[in-house]
């Protein structure tokens, strides 16, 4: 890594396309796939079909200024979003964008990406690491930076004893609870703090992903008082970020407040964040958000597919783009690691997995549930990243021989299983198990859907307890997170016992070169998809709005990037 400058008051420096190549970590294309698209890709523009994909998938946007961009922020107001209820304030613990739309406003990280993907940036890391060899990494952290000033950190300073306490702590071998380990674990020998101000980390080996799971929107600098005063961050969260927790409403809201000892200054020189509060507002019916957002009391929200064209009718002047969705769709079959977890009969046998993926017809899934607003997807990685995704699907949609499946493996009439999935998101995960439901019955295997509550399903889920779901993972720019934590060695959202396929996915996390680290991941990929653990069906678009008067931020490519730090309200708009 090249060496970089920055103060506590100029702006975060990129790191540079070149040198995340030259880093082995490429990001997957993003800025690419947006030209491959064809055409502007502005705000205000749906974008165009993908070539050679069923269904129109929105264009990844990159380099659109965002609202407001060159005018001077005004300061003071609230700004209003939306999202789900989170299982809990750990970032070490949950997985959805309902805590890192809290906790990415709380704390802050050694690195981040940048709000279309294309770079990343220093943030508590005054510059890029020194790579003194391929197994070590310098990091020289900003002097200065406070916790806020609330007990029990009571604004003291952030130091490297701070970093090395996140990590090791996020690294707990414990899946299913510290469902961010896989990123770190087994992977760093050890963690030096020289001084209050440098953190050095030493590999057991060369790890292409490393940068980009430090810049992770889970990889966040914790507050230790605040763990072993509490036991855990489930209730509270206390950090060094833009703003300050207050409270969380279950199944209401959460409220911040402005923390005014901010380290970070914006191009003008003015101390961030520009609003006094931000509130969240937990809300899961589409139609209720759709109508908050249209009456003004949301300044934010992603909008249902289906009121699109409703809120852009009524509302000319919001902002508003589509992008493609990190969160996509599987039917999984049974998780098993064939040590702790042995794979549950009839999964275990590869005609049965086999003859139910090829059941599943991915193309009438989308067209029925979404209209077609999306697209199928070929493998573990979403076409989103198009180095990394494959381009033919190795698993063909054949009913027809899913039957002779069954009856060489014993199940001439098929059988009866039930099949979990989250139901808190309106009628859409119904829709998609009523559709995986009528395509199965058609081999003969009959099943009974459940519906679950958000935090039942994923204690449920990661506690690997079903022998069917349909579910919602996530897609990101590093291919080994795609991989890795579902069907590596020390996976945590999924488990898959294939030790060949172990190996692959360790193969390609060290290789450095990308040219041969693309070839292992399309290998693992083919491998996984022939396997049959699961049918990898769409993703579709995400529709996002903003009021006029929402100036300074937009949503970002990543919609775990929770950051509203840039936010600000301008009331003539």
């Amino acid at each position: 890594m090249s060496r970089g400058g920055g103060s506590q008051t100029r702006a975060a420096r990129p790191l540079s396309r070149r040198a995340v190549l030259g880093a082995g970590m490429l990001l997957g294309g993003s800025a690419a796939f947006a030209l491959a698209c064809g055409g502007k890709t502005r705000t205000g523009q749906v974008g165009g079909t993908a070539e050679g994909q069923a269904g129109r998938l929105a264009p990844v946007t990159t380099g659109v200024p965002v609202p407001g961009a060159g005018q001077q922020p005004k300061r003071g107001g609230t700004f209003t979003t939306v999202e789900g209820p989170p299982r809990s304030l750990d970032p070490h613990f949950d997985t959805f964008p309902a805590n890192t739309i809290v906790t990415n406003n709380v704390y802050n990280a050694l690195l981040t990406f940048n709000a279309d993907l294309t770079a990343i940036e220093t943030e508590l890391a005054e510059a890029m690491p020194e790579q003194p060899d391929p197994v070590t990494y310098i990091f020289k952290l900003r002097k200065g930076v406070k916790f806020h000033d609330v007990p029990p950190a009571n604004g003291r300073e952030m130091v490297a004893a701070d970093v090395k306490y996140s990590i090791e702590r996020q690294s707990t071998n414990d899946p299913g609870k510290y469902q961010h380990a896989y990123y770190f674990v087994n992977r760093i020998a050890r963690i030096e703090t020289p001084d209050d101000y440098t953190v050095k980390f030493v590999l057991n080996k060369p790890y292409a992903p490393f940068i980009s799971y430090i810049a992770s929107p889970w990889t966040l600098v914790i507050l230790r008082e605040l763990v072993e005063q509490d036991g855990d961050l489930t209730k509270r969260a206390v950090g060094t970020g833009p703003f300050i927790f207050e409270e969380w409403q279950k199944d209401v809201q959460h409220r911040l407040r402005r923390n005014p000892n901010y380290w970070k200054k914006d191009q003008f020189g003015n101390q961030l964040p520009y609003v006094d509060r931000l509130i969240i507002k937990i809300i899961t019916d589409p139609n209720a958000v759709q109508a908050q957002f249209l009456g003004g009391d949301l300044d934010a929200a992603g909008i249902q597919f289906t009121f699109v064209e409703e809120v852009k009718r009524r509302l000319p002047k919001a902002n508003y783009r589509a992008q493609p969705s990190q969160f996509w769709r599987q039917m999984r079959t049974a998780p098993y690691d064939g040590e702790k977890y042995p794979h549950r009969k009839p999964y275990n046998d590869i005609r049965v997995r086999q003859a139910l993926v090829q059941a599943v017809n991915k193309k009438e899934v989308l067209d029925i549930v979404f209209s077609g607003d999306g697209v199928v997807v070929k493998g573990p990685i979403l076409p989103i990243y198009p180095m990394w995704e494959l381009k033919e699907d190795p698993v063909k949609y054949d009913p027809a021989e899913s039957k002779k499946l069954l009856e060489a493996a014993g199940f001439p009439n098929g059988f009866e299983d039930e099949m979990i999935f989250d139901n808190s998101a309106g009628e859409i995960p119904n829709n998609v198990a009523e559709v995986l439901k009528n395509q199965l019955a058609k081999i003969g295997v009959r099943v009974t859907l459940r519906g679950m509550e958000r935090t039942a399903y994923y204690n449920k889920t990661y506690a690997y307890d079903y022998n069917l779901s349909h579910h919602v993972p996530l897609n990101q720019p590093d291919p080994d997170e795609n991989l890795s934590s579902y069907f590596g060695r020390n996976s945590t959202f999924y488990k898959w016992g294939n030790r060949e396929i172990w190996d692959l996915i360790d193969k390609q996390a060290e290789t450095i070169d990308t040219t041969e680290r693309q070839k292992i991941v399309h290998e693992v990929q083919r491998k996984i998809c022939l396997d049959y653990p699961m049918s990898f069906i769409y993703t579709p678009n995400l529709h996002f709005f903003t009021q006029a008067r929402v100036k300074g931020w937009f949503y970002p490519n990543d919609y775990y990037n929770g950051r509203r730090e840039t936010v600000w309200i301008d009331p003539t708009a």
